[in-house]
């Protein structure tokens, strides 16, 4: 998931002060699953089991998108940019519980002050190398159903409507995350992926 997990630095008015290193992948980050069995003296492991839980996850994933939410998945992708703009801005005091993190989307939802830079239509579109008119229409689709409220004023945040997406639609979502890893563990593709930088 390509923002979870990715600390959003703080955006200023054009462009974000995220290295495009984090998000280009080089030849030189390319993992050799040889390479790494062979440098810890192991067998290759089994890989096809694991990929077709990831593969089974992801078009979950994409189902319910468009099913649930109905939203087409490049909006959905433009969303997760702002929550994770939203989380980096919430870390700074400290980690959160499922329900504080709740109550911190409220607020942020319902226009209560949280200290929250400006996140603008251009530092998507340069975060997710869109071009910015794509961003600016898929944000105002998004702000029709009140999921992102957006002005040129405060810039683009996360509507009222996005606490129903966050207590239903990214519970599923972790709990399915949840059943991909217990896979991955039953199979030992767990124990390879988290030894990979070893």
């Amino acid at each position: 998931m390509p923002i979870l997990g990715c600390s959003l630095p703080g955006i200023g008015r054009i462009k974000t002060i995220m290295s495009t290193e984090k998000t280009t992948l080089g030849i030189h980050k390319v993992i050799s699953f040889e390479e790494a069995a062979k440098n810890k003296g192991q067998k290759q492991p089994i890989f096809s089991q694991g990929l077709y839980n990831w593969v089974m996850f992801i078009l979950s994933l994409y189902t319910r998108v468009r099913e649930n939410l109905k939203i087409d998945f490049e909006s959905f992708v433009i969303l997760q940019v702002v929550v994770s703009h939203s989380l980096y801005q919430i870390n700074k005091t400290g980690s959160k519980t499922f329900s504080e993190l709740e109550d911190q989307m409220t607020k942020i939802g319902e226009n209560k002050k949280i200290r929250n830079n400006k996140l603008t239509f251009a530092s998507i579109a340069d975060v997710l190398r869109l071009p910015r008119e794509t961003v600016r229409r898929k944000v105002l689709g998004l702000s029709k159903n009140n999921i992102l409220l957006g002005n040129t004023k405060k810039g683009i945040k996360l509507g009222p409507a996005y606490k129903t997406i966050y207590k239903e639609f990214v519970a599923q979502t972790t709990l399915e995350l949840g059943s991909l890893i217990k896979k991955w563990k039953k199979s030992g593709a767990l124990e390879h992926l988290l030894e990979m930088d070893k």
